[in-house]
């Protein structure tokens, strides 16, 4: 199983994702993220299930990604690690976060 690296900037965005869903539920805000972890794992033992994000992007990524309800999760392979990069709702402009 390769390893998991997980981007600092992940803390961030979950945060983020967090505090915007426990202004209306506290406990799907802990779900939530929990499940975005989950995905991590999923990612982790199956690196190769996401889809090539440079086919979405009008610039050329080594970056793949899994979408779970809301959220897509950005992640690179390299020769023996994953890592995560970013979690980002999925109906904003991806391509911000890569400028």
């Amino acid at each position: 199983m390769m390893k998991l690296r997980i981007n600092p900037l992940v803390a961030v965005d979950l945060k983020e994702i967090k505090d915007f869903i426990a202004e209306d539920n506290e406990d799907k805000a802990l779900e939530t993220v929990q499940e975005i972890y989950r995905q991590f794992e999923n990612i982790q033992q199956f690196p190769y299930i996401g889809a090539n994000l440079s086919k979405r992007v009008r610039f050329k990524t080594d970056c793949k990604y899994v979408v779970w309800n809301d959220y897509a999760v950005l992640y690179k392979i390299n020769q023996d690690t994953v890592e995560i990069y970013r979690i980002v709702n999925r109906y904003h402009d991806i391509t911000r976060i890569f400028g």
